[in-house]
């Protein structure tokens, strides 16, 4: 006969795959004709988007662009630097272990390394090392049993956790096509140098059935004054966005996480209008929401029946109970002695923290690694232009309550307030490191289903038992072994604390 339950039903997710996939791309850019010659390389800037995703069975293939800004030297006299922007496109599958055709998956990429070499005047090849970074996330429905029936004679263990209740995931794309123009300082643009965007400042508010997202994309631009090749100047525009995205069964239990990666930028000047300092920019941004309800539940995590023989089938679901954001900051100061040749004007700076990982132990964290700072240097005698790459050491750890033994951590560094300044052949570095740490609690749910009972067999079951306990019992497991009850022993043997009892000890056990 089967037996009755109260369940409470719940959308539950796990991540079971976060992996990184390193691929070499290598492309090859030609000067066209409207330029003069290259004679060297200085410096190139890679940017790549992901535009599309196509899941396969252990398989995921991207497709995309990767832009491309190019610093080089000319043999003109007049026109010694020159900038040189090309867009390509690229499909790559990646292979990944484990991902199915039906996983909602996420893919950011991340420019490791680049190579580049010059094989003559009107051609740059290049070679990229293009870390895409994959995140699987899959739902699962279940049903926890909060309670049986009264006419079914069961022993409960209760069990109370907070559970983030999937409502919603969503994927939005916010897209738009504008001119803007540089501030009133800058001096005329002539030609871009090179493009660096991120997103910032980004924020959300909800309302009956939408959330209402916006945030900033800083683009730092470096690019050559009006005709000149003497004089770089570098600037740091913000460009807002906005999108509203329908959500459904908002409500005030309502809460939000948000994930925003650029799906395609770019920025070039408007040959349609006179201005120099007027620009058009294209863009689009993905947004990722997951809309949950944070619930407290009691449900039962283990049972048994005095009377009857109980059988059932049970699966085992690993999911996310609960996830947190911590948020840590670290303050990096430090010269650099002799870093910088002599005579030289620093142009521009950027910053990789990539390199930096997280370890954990328990509940103590360790942010360890090095922050590579690319350097580009204007020699004030020969006005060429070098790049360069310093190394800065950060080691820190942090006590996180928050973290559990059965806990993700995940970590997300953005560089703040950067401060690079030069002081001769020296080099001041003052930045602020925002370090988003994310933890998943996992719980590892018994699932029960379709509950069968039957007559015990009394038979084979001992009135009197005495039982040695052995490491890792405890009162519940040994009395679910001999199909009677806690209370039963408790009165039994006198025991004045059900959570303490010592291994070696003799329980007597009467039916």
């Amino acid at each position: 006969m089967l037996v009755n339950t109260e369940n409470k039903g719940l959308n539950l997710y796990t991540i079971p795959i976060r992996e990184t996939v390193s691929v070499w791309i290598e492309q090859d850019l030609l000067v066209p004709d409207t330029k003069p010659d290259a004679i060297k390389i200085i410096n190139v800037t890679v940017n790549p988007y992901v535009t599309d995703t196509e899941v396969m069975d252990n398989k995921v293939k991207v497709t995309g662009k990767i832009n491309y800004y190019v610093i080089y030297r000319t043999n003109e006299t007049n026109m010694g630097t020159r900038g040189l922007y090309v867009s390509l496109p690229y499909t790559q599958v990646l292979s990944v272990k484990g991902v199915k055709k039906d996983t909602d998956v996420r893919v950011k990429p991340l420019v490791k390394n680049v190579i580049y070499s010059l094989p003559n005047e009107r051609k740059i090849s290049i070679k990229t090392e293009v870390m895409f970074k994959i995140k699987a996330l899959e739902c699962s429905y279940v049903e926890l049993i909060q309670n049986f029936l009264p006419e079914h004679k069961v022993e409960t263990k209760l069990n109370k956790c907070e559970f983030n209740n999937l409502i919603k995931n969503k994927y939005n794309i916010i897209a738009s096509k504008e001119d803007i123009m540089l501030p009133k300082e800058c001096d005329d643009f002539y030609e871009l140098l090179k493009i660096e965007p991120t997103i910032g400042n980004t924020e959300y508010k909800e309302s009956y059935n939408k959330i209402m997202v916006k945030g900033d994309i800083l683009v730092n631009v470096l690019y050559l004054v009006d005709n000149q090749n003497t004089d770089i100047k570098k600037v740091t525009l913000e460009i807002p966005f906005s999108g509203m995205i329908e959500m459904d069964n908002i409500s005030d239990k309502s809460k939000f996480s948000l994930d925003f990666v650029i799906n395609d930028f770019n920025i070039r000047p408007n040959t349609e209008m006179s201005a120099t300092k007027t620009m058009s920019v294209e863009f689009q941004i993905g947004v990722y929401v997951n809309m949950f309800e944070q619930e407290e539940i009691s449900y039962v995590d283990d049972f048994y029946s005095e009377e009857k023989e109980l059988k059932y089938e049970k699966v085992v679901k690993r999911a996310v109970r609960d996830e947190n954001v911590i948020i840590k900051n670290i303050d990096v100061k430090e010269t650099l002695n002799n870093v910088l040749p002599g005579n030289t004007k620093l142009l521009d700076y950027t910053i990789d923290t990539s390199y930096i990982v997280l370890k954990q132990i328990g509940n103590n964290v360790n942010i360890e690694g090095n922050i590579k700072i690319g350097i580009l240097v204007q020699n004030l005698d020969t006005l060429e232009i070098e790049n360069k790459v310093v190394d800065v050491l950060v080691n820190e750890e942090f006590l996180i309550d928050e973290i559990k033994p059965d806990t993700n951590i995940s970590l997300k560094i953005t560089a703040d307030k950067a401060n690079i300044s030069q002081s001769g052949n020296d080099m001041d570095i003052k930045l602020k490191l925002n370090l988003d740490i994310k933890s998943e609690n996992i719980v590892d749910l018994s699932i029960a289903d379709k509950i069968e009972e039957s007559d015990l067999n009394l038979a084979n079951l001992d009135s009197m038992n005495i039982y040695i306990v052995k490491p890792k019992d405890n009162l519940w497991s040994i009395a679910k072994k001999y199909n009677t009850t806690v209370d039963k022993i408790v009165q039994t043997n006198d025991i004045t604390d059900q959570s303490i009892i010592n291994v070696g000890q003799k329980i007597l056990i009467i039916r």
